[in-house]
């Protein structure tokens, strides 16, 4: 256990870029979001890859500590693609747009629960995990439930979810750093 802790405190900066990456995007989407809905391919695309290589890499990082470190480099794999995918077709990106967000927040949100029910891991690190768990899984199911009842409640929705997630990922980075000392 205290080799993943040092893995999270050493590497804590990128879950601190993750989250600011998260929030930044929440913050434009909610101020803007009828040119977020024109240009949200683009910039979801670059959040997913940015999110998916940082992914990777800590899983690498952690690889000997860490029970779900090839999961969460597939789950990183498949946010890489999926941002490369939204960057490269983004008219045909907007018919399937909201397929690929919903399932990449559901499989973060079961990821984030499989992670919580690890009882290695300090209650602190476990509660942020749950609490992600539960805004990721909320998200998928709102996003997954009404794709068309308005694309602008969709943006505003991905938008909320990353202004909720994005301080919970700052928040986690800085006990991270900290070693998850009460």
């Amino acid at each position: 256990m205290k080799a993943e802790i040092e893995i999270y405190k050493n590497n804590w900066w990128m879950f601190l870029i993750g989250g600011i990456v998260t929030l930044l995007f929440g913050i434009v989407t909610i101020i803007n979001p009828g040119q977020t809905l024109l240009s949200l391919s683009f910039f979801f695309g670059l959040y997913l890859l940015i999110r998916g290589v940082l992914e990777i890499i800590i899983s690498l990082v952690s690889s000997k500590q860490k029970k779900l470190w090839f999961v969460n480099i597939v789950l990183g794999a498949l946010e890489a693609g999926i941002g490369i995918y939204l960057l490269q077709r983004p008219l045909l990106v907007l018919k399937t747009f909201v397929v690929f967000v919903a399932l990449a927040l559901l499989i973060r949100g079961v990821i984030h629960f499989i992670e919580a029910l690890d009882s290695k891991y300090p209650a602190t690190f476990r509660t942020w995990q749950i609490i992600a768990a539960i805004a990721s899984v909320l998200a998928a199911t709102l996003v997954w439930r009404y794709p068309v009842q308005g694309t602008l409640a969709f943006v505003w929705v991905i938008g909320v979810y990353a202004i909720i997630t994005g301080p919970i990922m700052i928040a986690f980075a800085l006990e991270a750093r900290d070693g998850f000392k009460k």
